[in-house]
């Protein structure tokens, strides 16, 4: 994705009510708790800790090139996706959480899980594309 397919998603966002910060609580807030997540790997950036006790966990890519969300359980990183750096600098830039954003840009299809978030965060899952229908889809939104 570009950068400019990035804020097209930013800008959407803040047409939910009470904008992107209203996201999280509003979308995801039965899934998540409030308590931080622990530490997962060292290249965690942005992480929720789930109610299951499991956690989505976004993170640096180590080669310095972009961002890769896993789903983290006791025994095992579940590999969802990856994207490039674009996605880190735009969400700094618009002011929104790139986890979100992220979520957003995978229930609109513009990065491709290949269903990996529905396997392994099935309601996580369900959440964002909520999250997509009330933030990109004008006919529902």
């Amino acid at each position: 994705m570009t950068a400019e397919d990035w804020f097209k998603l930013i800008e959407q966002l803040g047409l939910i009510p009470g904008g992107a910060a209203k996201a999280e609580p509003d979308f995801f807030g039965h899934l998540i708790t409030d308590d931080l997540a622990p530490t997962t790997s060292e290249w965690d950036f942005e992480s929720w800790l789930l109610k299951d006790g499991r956690v989505l966990s976004l993170r640096l890519d180590e080669a310095h090139e972009g961002m890769r969300l896993f789903v983290v359980d006791p025994d095992e990183d579940h590999f969802i996706t990856r994207t490039g750096g674009e996605l880190l600098t735009s969400a700094r830039e618009g002011g929104v959480s790139p986890l979100i954003l992220m979520l957003l840009a995978i229930a609109t299809g513009q990065v491709d899980d290949n269903k990996r978030l529905k396997l392994h965060a099935p309601g996580i899952d369900g959440a964002a594309k909520d999250l997509m229908l009330m933030s990109v889809c004008r006919l529902c939104g």
